[in-house]
Order: C-alpha cells, then structure tokens, then sequence
C-alpha cells in the first residue's frame, strides 16, 4: 500500500491529522487537570484539609471539567466520599444546580453511605434534568441492593423505553428475575442479549447452565464450547464441559476436560469442587475405590466440604455392606 500523508501506512501507523486530535485532545486533558490541582491552592489531601472551588469562577471554560477531575480524583483516588460531597455542593451553589452531572455525583457518594432515599431523591432529579443511561443502572442497582426487585424491574422497563434493546438493562432486567425465581423470563432475556451482544459471557453460561438443569446437555455443551473459543480457559468451564461429556456419553472427552480444569484451578475451594464432580465419572463406571479416592482428595484439599464429607460417609458405609 502506498503510504500517504492522510492515510493508514503499510504498518498500520495512523497518520499525522489524527495524532494531532489525540495531542490536542491529552493538552486539553492536562490543563484540566492542571486546574483542578490549583483549585486545592497546593494544600495536601488530607482527611482535615478542607477543598474550595473559589479558586475559579463559574464563566471560566475550565470551572465544569476542572470541578469534576477534581470530584472523581477525591472519590476514587483518595476515597473521601464526604470531602467529594463537599465539592458536589460547592460546584451546584455555582452551577445553581443545573447540571445533571452533580446530582448523579451526589447519588453516588449518598449511596456509598447507605442513605438510599437521597439516593434516589438525587437520581430522579438529574433523571428529570437527562434521561442517561448511567443514572438508569444506578437507580436499578440502588433499588436491588435496598431489596425492592419490583421497583428496579420497572426502572428497566423505563429504561428500556427509552434505549431500546440496550444490553444492560436487559441483562439487569434477567439478573433480577433470575434471583426472584422466574427463570423462563430470565433465560428468554439472556437470549436477547446474547443474540444482541454474543461475546457477553454472563448470558451465555446462564443459558448453558439453564439447559443442562433442563436434560439438555447437548446443547448446553455447544454453549460452553462457545464461551472456551471466546474467552480466556478457566476451570469452570473446563469442568462444565467435563460434566455435559458424561451426561452426553463423551467418555473420551470427560477426562481431559476435568484434567485441565484441576490444571487451571488455584483456588482450593473450586478444586475440591472439580474432585467431587470426578465421582460422577467413577460412579457411572462402577469403580468404587477410585470414587472414594476421589472424595478423599476433595476433604484433603478442603476439610469444609460438607458434600465430599457425606458422600464419603454413605459410600463407605455402602462398601461395608458389600
């Protein structure tokens, strides 16, 4: 390809005008910063050190992006929700409380500290100012955490009104059914999102989970498959897929899959789990010390596995028998 002064090289390097958007766009970036720095006039962060925005006048082009690098530095950075508060009502006595930005930042730091009527009371107001979809996910994840699943179904619907098939709220919309039981409507929207999104994980494993408690492990198969050609290995699925093998009669596959999810396992808990499903496989062959090897395995990894702890019970006390 011949290289020009306004095209892609042969290397893949872009050219010249939009690396000077990028520097125009960090130089910009920097002088907010910059700014935001100067409003504290050099006093350090410290939990008694008080912040003022008097630095900076409301007409002055950097006061909005200044204030809120500002707001975000001491939310995340320093985790002072209360000093971040501080800002909030300082920029809206300058703003006059216009911007819907600042009633979403008040939200957040209100949540944070469990009031969750000014939560709301700050999320309906910047939702009357803009109808974003951040303050739609907060509203949702605020109601289900104060346990109103009801309220938090209708924001959705809400939502969704608003940004149609917006993927998620649809995955929001079927978390909360699938926590209140309804798991025909919680698979029916994981469908929609994986057929809007195929690369979400979470609506997928959901399905293939759905389907293998259904008697369809051939198909729950096909899904896990999907996930290990599209995300990283891990033992969970490794061992997913080991278990839709045996009920599928794979039996050249079952073990490999569990070896490699005993490869990937570092936690001890998840590993004790892969030794338990292996008894499935020695059981479904008959081979009773190997079952109760396994189970041994699984307690030695750990002892709080109460599953491992009664099976081994039951099937000593069924070789005594014998």
């Amino acid at each position: 390809m011949t290289s020009t002064s306004s095209s892609v090289t042969s290397r893949g390097f872009i050219r010249t005008a939009r690396v000077r958007s990028a520097r125009s766009a960090l130089h910009s970036a920097a002088r907010a910063s910059r700014a935001a720095t100067a409003l504290v006039a050099g006093a350090p962060f410290t939990s008694g050190t008080s912040l003022s925005l008097r630095f900076l006048t409301k007409e002055d082009k950097l006061f909005n992006s200044a204030a809120k690098t500002l707001f975000e530095y001491v939310y995340y950075c320093e985790g002072d929700v209360r000093k971040a508060m501080d800002i909030v009502f300082q920029a809206q006595n300058l703003n006059d409380g216009t911007d819907w930005w600042w009633n979403f930042s008040l939200a957040r730091c209100y949540f944070v500290l469990g009031m969750h009527r000014n939560t709301e009371a700050c999320l309906r107001q910047a939702l009357k100012q803009n109808k974003h979809i951040a303050i739609y996910l907060r509203l949702v994840a605020m109601y289900v955490s104060s346990n109103q699943p009801l309220s938090a179904l209708e924001v959705c619907k809400q939502g969704l009104a608003a940004f149609h098939e917006y993927t998620p709220l649809t995955l929001e919309q079927a978390r909360i059914h699938d926590q209140m039981g309804n798991a025909t409507l919680a698979v029916k929207e994981y469908r929609m999102v994986a057929s809007e999104n195929p690369s979400n994980i979470e609506a997928t494993a959901c399905i293939a989970m759905h389907n293998f408690y259904n008697d369809q492990p051939e198909i729950a198969l096909r899904y896990y498959r999907r996930l290990l050609a599209t995300t990283n290995a891990g033992p969970e699925i490794y061992n997913n897929l080991g278990l839709c093998c045996l009920y599928c009669n794979q039996w050249d596959l079952i073990l490999p899959c569990f070896r490699q999810a005993l490869y990937f396992s570092t936690d001890p808990e998840i590993s004790s789990d892969i030794w338990f499903n292996l008894v499935q496989t020695a059981l479904s062959t008959g081979d009773m010390p190997l079952a109760r090897r396994c189970l041994q395995v699984s307690l030695a990894i750990n002892s709080k596995h109460d599953a491992s702890r009664e099976a081994l019970h039951r099937l000593n006390a069924r070789l005594r028998a014998r």
